[in-house]
């Protein structure tokens, strides 16, 4: 198991608690309209559709974190934390597609017959790194791409958020790393620890991970071995 002081274990644990706060928190206050507007005919139905939809966003929103926690707790057992399969990157592209519930995703398909290891693990990683560009630029589009280099594949997840600042760009992707991003823009903190679990997935690839900034844009590197 790797060695976690408890200040920094605490601390995690405090944040993962307050993040899943704020979609439970909102998936009881629709429901309750909902539950309380339902009989009264003077309220819209868009507007009983609307509440809806924001309790699923949400619920979506609480099981993803907790995944989240169940990755992390699978890494400090040094277990992997998600299914991994050697297959074709286009198929992994549309299935993140599906994923995408909140703010507009651009793929740029990838050659055909690019293999890589992926899988679950790979899926729920860039789902992770889109997740994190509507956090960071809300209501803008985040762009999924890959391109063969040599012999690895570099996935891009570009978005128009802030930069990860580059003081901050190894640091952001560890446990240690989570208090120090929380509540800096230039930080990209993800909900849940959500670059460090991007991390976990990424070792579980056999992948390296990082961020850089390109014309101003933030830009997720994920490298993986071609198979």
């Amino acid at each position: 198991m790797p060695e976690i002081k408890p200040a920094v274990l605490e601390a995690l644990v405090s944040m993962i608690v307050h993040d899943l706060r704020n979609p439970t928190a909102t998936l009881g206050a629709n429901i309750s309209f909902v539950r309380e507007v339902l009989d009264d005919e003077s309220v819209p139905r868009d507007e009983i559709d609307d509440a809806l939809a924001d309790a699923q966003q949400a619920l979506y929103d609480l099981m993803r974190g907790l995944d989240q926690v169940s990755w992390i707790g699978r890494w400090c057992n040094e277990r992997s934390p998600a299914g991994v399969a050697v297959e074709g990157l286009r198929a992994t592209f549309e299935r993140v597609r599906a994923r995408v519930r909140y703010g507009e995703l651009t793929i740029e398909q990838p050659e055909a017959g690019l293999k890589v290891r992926g899988g679950d693990a790979l899926e729920r990683l860039l789902d992770l790194l889109i997740a994190n560009g509507h956090q960071h630029a809300p209501r803008t589009v985040v762009t999924l791409s890959a391109a063969r280099t040599g012999d690895t594949v570099v996935v891009e997840v570009v978005d128009e958020g802030r930069p990860l600042a580059p003081e901050l760009a190894q640091l952001a992707f560890t446990l240690e790393g989570q208090t120090a991003v929380k509540g800096r823009s230039e930080g990209r903190y993800g909900r849940v620890a959500g670059l460090f679990s991007a991390s976990i997935l990424a070792q579980a690839l056999g992948a390296t991970l990082d961020a850089v900034e390109r014309d101003g844009h933030n830009v997720f590197r994920v490298v993986l071995p071609l198979s």
